[in-house]
C-alpha cells in the first residue's frame, strides 16, 4: 500500500471513532448533510435538490462537505478544516437523518450507518458512456468503495437504462435503486431559469452576445493525470479558419489537467476567438449557452441532449480508449446523438452543415432519461420526506 492510501484509510478510521462516540447523539430528523466533492455549485445534483428541499421545508438544516474542507494545507485553514473533517463531518454523518452525496464518499466504508438514516447517491452525472465505479475500479478503492455502496440506502437514476447500469457500477440492489429522474435536469425544462442563466453568463461574456459559441469539452482520461505530456488534442488554428468570424471557440478541460495546460500554446491566429471555460464552475450555464458541443465519451451529453442541439464526437483515440481504457457500456458509435470524427478538419465541414436529420434526438432521450422531465426534484422530496 502506497503512502497516500494509508494516509487515507487511516484518516477515515480515525473519522469512525468520532462518527461512534456521535452515536450517543440522536439523529436531527431535520438535518441533512450535503456531501459536494465533485461539484458544490447549485447547478449539480446535490446543490439543485439542496434549494428545493430548502424551499419546500425552510426549516430544515442543512450542513456540508466540499473538496476545500479537506484541503489540508498549512497555508488554507488547516486547524480548522482538520477540526471540520474528523470531528464535525462525523458528527453530521451520524445524527443527519438524510445525507446527499455526488461522488462515493469513502469515509463510510468505516462505519455502520445508523438504522434510520437515508444515504442517498444522487452521483455527479445523468448517464454514463463510459464505464465508471465498480466497473473500472482497482484495488483498495474498490475494495472501500464496495463498502460505502453498502451503506448506501438510495440510488437516483434517471431512465430504466440507467438502473440496470447501476447494478453493477455501484453493485446496488434492485430495490434500492430509484428511476425518479437526476435533480440537476429539472433547470432545462424551465424557461425563466434559462432565460436567468442566459442574462447571468452574457453579463459576464457580453462579447459573446450574439456569437455561435462552439463549446469543445473532452472527458478526463485516467492516464493522462500522471503524465507530462498532456495536450489539447484539437489543432484549433484549423478549426477556426474553416469557421467565419461569427463563431467563438470555448474550452471546458477537467480540472485534473486544465492548470497544466497553455491554451495561448494551441493557437496563433484566434486567440481573440478562444476562451477559456475550465475554471468556470456552472457547467449547466455553459451548456444552456454555447450552440454546439463538442465532446468524445463525457457524460455532459445527457444534459445537452435535453436541449436538443448539436453534439459532434471528436473521438481521436476511440480504439485505444475502447481497448486499454476504461471502455463502454456499449457500442459507441451507434450509442451517441450525433457524428463521429476522428480528425479536426472533420468538425469544420460538420458544424456548417450539421446531418441533424440522421441522429434520432428523442430515441435517446427516451432510452436515457426517460424520467428527466422537470419533476425530477419533486419526486425525491415526496421519496425522503414523506
Amino acid at each position: 500500500m502506497n503512502k497516500l492510501a494509508f494516509f487515507k484509510r487511516t484518516s477515515y478510521h480515525i473519522m469512525a471513532i468520532f462518527f461512534y462516540l456521535s452515536y450517543l447523539f440522536p439523529i436531527n430528523k431535520k438535518k441533512i448533510l450535503l456531501i459536494m466533492t465533485h461539484d458544490n455549485t447549485n447547478e449539480g445534483n446535490v446543490g439543485s435538490t439542496y434549494h428545493y428541499f430548502q424551499k419546500q421545508d425552510p426549516t430544515l438544516i442543512f450542513k456540508e462537505v466540499t473538496r476545500d474542507n479537506y484541503t489540508f494545507k498549512s497555508d488554507k485553514n488547516l486547524f480548522k478544516n482538520l477540526i471540520y473533517m474528523f470531528i464535525s463531518v462525523p458528527y453530521h454523518m451520524a445524527t443527519s437523518r438524510t445525507i446527499f452525496m455526488d461522488n462515493v464518499f469513502l469515509p463510510f466504508s468505516a462505519v455502520k450507518i445508523k438504522k434510520n438514516t437515508q444515504l442517498v447517491q444522487l452521483w455527479h452525472g445523468t448517464g454514463a458512456i463510459k464505464k465508471f465505479g465498480l466497473d473500472c475500479e482497482e484495488k483498495w478503492i474498490k475494495k472501500l468503495a464496495v463498502t460505502t455502496n453498502k451503506n448506501t440506502t438510495h440510488f437516483i437514476v434517471g431512465s430504466s437504462w440507467m438502473k440496470k447500469i447501476y447494478k453493477t457500477a455501484f453493485e446496488a440492489e434492485d430495490n434500492k435503486i430509484f428511476n425518479i429522474g437526476c435533480s440537476r435536469t429539472d433547470i432545462f425544462f424551465n424557461k425563466a431559469a434559462l432565460q436567468e442563466k442566459r442574462d447571468e453568463f452574457f453579463s459576464s461574456y457580453p462579447e459573446l452576445s450574439g456569437k455561435k459559441i462552439v463549446l469543445y469539452a473532452p472527458t478526463f482520461r485516467d492516464e493522462e493525470y500522471n503524465t507530462s505530456e498532456i495536450k489539447i488534442h484539437l489543432d484549433i488554428d484549423k478549426l477556426m479558419s474553416n469557421l467565419d468570424d461569427n463563431y467563438v471557440l470555448g474550452l471546458r478541460l477537467h480540472p485534473r489537467i486544465a492548470d497544466k495546460i497553455n491554451i495561448s500554446e494551441y493557437s496563433t491566429h484566434y486567440q481573440d476567438s478562444i476562451f477559456d471555460f475550465s475554471g468556470y464552475n456552472k457547467l449547466n450555464t455553459l451548456l444552456i449557452c454555447c450552440d454546439i458541443l463538442i465532446t468524445d465519451y463525457s457524460s455532459i451529453i445527457y444534459e445537452y441532449a435535453l436541449m436538443k442541439k448539436p453534439m459532434i464526437f471528436y473521438s481521436y483515440d476511440l480504439s485505444k480508449f475502447e481497448k486499454s481504457s476504461r471502455g463502454f457500456y456499449e457500442d459507441y458509435k451507434t450509442a451517441v446523438p450525433g457524428p463521429v470524427v476522428f480528425k479536426t478538419e472533420q468538425i469544420g465541414d460538420i458544424i456548417k452543415d450539421y446531418p441533424a436529420d440522421e441522429y434520432n434526438i428523442d430515441k435517446f432521450l427516451d432510452i436515457y432519461l426517460e424520467n428527466c422531465d422537470g419533476n425530477s426534484r419533486k419526486r425525491l422530496y415526496d421519496l425522503l420526506m414523506a
